[in-house]
This record gives structure tokens, sequence and C-alpha cells, in this order.
């Protein structure tokens, strides 16, 4: 599986910008795998808590 690309922001936390149906459906099919991520960028001031997890959406 390619790499998902994403943000790190406040606290440690990430926004994923490529590879959302990647990590869903690895989230569903393989549940507590890891999955590779390339951090692309760092914004330090970025708050990501309020949007939605992955696991949130899962049936």
């Amino acid at each position: 599986m390619p790499p998902l690309q994403a943000v790190r922001g406040k606290d440690g936390h990430f926004r994923i910008n490529d590879g959302v149906t990647r990590a869903t459906r690895a989230a569903k099919l393989c549940p507590g795998q890891t999955v590779p991520v390339e951090v692309i960028q760092d914004i330090p001031g970025l708050d990501v808590t309020k949007m939605p997890k992955i696991k949130d959406v899962l049936p």
C-alpha cells in the first residue's frame, strides 16, 4: 500500500490529506494494524481534534 500523506498538527495529531479511502478500508479489514504514513507538513498551530476520526465513521 502506498503511504498515506498526512499533516501533523497541534499536540501531534494528524490530518490525512491523501489516502482517506485506503485508511478507512484498512481500518475495516485489518483493525489494529498500522499503515505507512508520510508526513508532508508540520503545522503546530493546526487544531485537528474537532475533525471526525476514521474510527468515528466506521459502522
